[in-house]
Parts: C-alpha cells; sequence; structure tokens
C-alpha cells in the first residue's frame, strides 16, 4: 500500500498558511470574520458571507459528524495501492463542513451520522494533513 508521504500533497499559500501552521501545531484553528462572526472553511481571503477581509482563526474541537461520504475503490493514480478508502464530508461541531479521509481498516464502517474525530498525519517533513477516524 501506499504511504501518506508518497502521495500528493496541499502546498500552503499566503491565503492558507495560518490554516496550515495550526493543522502543523496539531492545534485546528479555522478562519472567522471579524465583521459579522461568520466561521468558514476552507480559508480564503474574503469572508465569503460579508467579503470583509478582516479574519481571525479561531481552534476548533475537531470533533463532527459525517454529513456526507463516498468510497474509492478505483483510485487516481496516485492513490493506487489505498483502496477502499473513504472521503468524507464533516460537520464540525463548530458548524463548518471539512472535507477529508476516514483512516479506517473497514471503509464499510463509515456512514452518514456517524461520529468522528480528527487526526493528524505526517505528509512530508514539513507538513501534517487533517484526517478524521471514527470515534
Amino acid at each position: 500500500a501506499r504511504s501518506l508521504k508518497e502521495r500528493p500533497v496541499p502546498v500552503p499559500t499566503s491565503v492558507t498558511r495560518r490554516y496550515w501552521d495550526s493543522v502543523n501545531e496539531e492545534a485546528l484553528r479555522i478562519p472567522r470574520c471579524r465583521s459579522c462572526g461568520a466561521v468558514h472553511f476552507y480559508p480564503h481571503a474574503l469572508c465569503p458571507a460579508c467579503m470583509s477581509p478582516d479574519l481571525d482563526y479561531v481552534p476548533v474541537s475537531g470533533n463532527g459528524t459525517i454529513y456526507s461520504y463516498t468510497i474509492i475503490r478505483s483510485p487516481q493514480p496516485a492513490f493506487k495501492g489505498m483502496e477502499p478508502y473513504a472521503v468524507v464530508n464533516v460537520e464540525l461541531d463548530e458548524g463548518v463542513r471539512m472535507m477529508a479521509n476516514v483512516r479506517t481498516d473497514d471503509v464499510e464502517q463509515v456512514r452518514i451520522g456517524k461520529r468522528v474525530r480528527l487526526i493528524y498525519e505526517q505528509a512530508t517533513d514539513e507538513l501534517r494533513i487533517p484526517q478524521f477516524v471514527l470515534a
């Protein structure tokens, strides 16, 4: 099976750097608008609710509920050898949704409504990736 270190990984940008820094510190933080209070994920330069650039990053628990999912059985070539694996859209307890994998030996246990918790996997020497496990 392919290791996480062999997969393609995100490249942090000036807009996403604070998010990726929080992942690397194993203390997930997401953007919250100082103008309207909306939280959002994935990081943007402007608040998607009011278009303000005045954003702060707030800690989140990393706990949530599977909102939707898919099981990948025939992956793209870069993910060959990892199948089957589950990609989930998780609604965090703080009200935003984020997409990641559920790390499990039994993808048939992944279901809408199941609770998950965040873990951090080392993707490269410099970058961790947020993933979930069933709670």
